[in-house]
């Protein structure tokens, strides 16, 4: 979570994309003490979120990297930030093949790809 959004009228957002939530004013209090708030639970849970995911994201090999995606569209469609995200675009078996064989990490697959192109 590095990205927060502050609107015309002062409110703290935690992203763009969360303009119906607000986590506070600047005009009240400084932004670096509404950010750092860890009493709010929707950004204390945007922060560490792998553990709160559930149905597909959950279980996704692939959320460590990824994080559920967009939270907030789970939030608007099913009134859950931590379910699925419906715009993933992974099939099932992208989500629940197999890791590769190798002790290489996710990172190191991307860059040696990186590399070979």
């Amino acid at each position: 979570m590095g990205t927060g959004n502050i609107d015309a009228q002062g409110n703290v957002h935690p992203d763009p994309f969360w303009s119906h939530y607000t986590l506070g004013n600047i005009r009240q209090k400084p932004f670096g003490e509404i950010w750092a708030d860890t009493s709010d639970p929707l950004l204390r849970g945007l922060r560490n979120c792998l553990p709160l995911l559930k149905g597909r994201c959950a279980k996704c090999l692939w959320k460590s990297p990824c994080h559920g995606n967009l939270r907030v569209r789970a939030e608007r469609v099913y009134g859950d930030p931590w379910m699925s995200d419906p715009a993933c675009y992974l099939s099932h078996e992208e989500v629940s093949r197999g890791l590769p064989a190798s002790s290489e990490t996710m990172e190191d697959n991307v860059l040696f790809e990186e590399e070979a192109a």
